[in-house]
């Protein structure tokens, strides 16, 4: 690609000046790798912890569930459930995180249907089970929004990845070719320019001895 430049002064210069600039983007791009790989590791550090809660709640509830399976029947617990009506309800917004756009997402508990049954006509359990599902809603929405956070963050810090591999790959390799086929053509010609002065000289100076001969 370099053949293809001009091999004048002028763009020798403006290589040169370009070069250095997209050094310092190059710079920047690498800080901003950096920036975007501790906050990834901040935030998989703690959705290692919510997701490890998560599961904690969530075995605690399967077992309350089980063994109120077990006191009132399937059939009664489907009954229950199949009485209530879809009520929960999110909202989310979005948030900037060193120029990267992730999702905030909050449970809002007023929707959160209250308990559809009483505790002394049901057995416990279902109400330990209710309780602490209700209690695991929130870390769930947590992980969700963490979850999301994470994979804009990987998508950014790819992105921002595939741009130094291009300059390192390509824009790089460009310029500072093109800076070195420029610099040996202008030193060629200045060689060349130079064997001509020499020429000159001589020529000039053999007329200059045979006329005073």
């Amino acid at each position: 690609m370099s053949q293809k430049v001009l091999p004048t002064k002028i763009n020798l210069i403006q290589f040169r000046r370009q070069l250095r600039l997209i050094t310092v983007i190059k710079r920047l791009l690498e800080n901003k790798r950096e920036v975007l790989l501790l906050y990834l590791r901040t935030y998989a550090s703690e959705y290692e912890k919510i997701y490890n809660e998560v599961n904690e709640e969530m075995k605690k509830v399967y077992e309350s569930y089980l063994q109120a399976v077990a006191s009132e029947g399937i059939s009664n617990i489907e009954e229950i459930a199949l009485s209530q009506k879809p009520s929960l309800e999110v909202s989310s917004s979005i948030k900037v995180i060193f120029g990267v756009k992730v999702p905030t997402i909050k449970l809002d508990k007023s929707t959160i249907p209250p308990k559809p049954f009483s505790d002394v006509e049901t057995s416990p359990y279902l109400s330990e089970s209710y309780e602490e599902m209700t209690e695991a809603l929130n870390k769930i929405i947590e992980l969700v929004e963490l979850e999301s956070t994470i994979r804009s963050l990987v998508s950014e810090l790819r992105k921002t990845q595939r741009l130094i591999n291009s300059i390192d790959n390509y824009i790089l390799p460009f310029y500072r070719g093109s800076i070195k086929f420029i610099k040996q053509i202008l030193e060629d010609r200045q060689r060349e320019e130079f064997s001509r002065l020499k020429i000159i000289r001589r020529i000039l100076q053999r007329r200059r001895e045979s006329g005073s001969g």
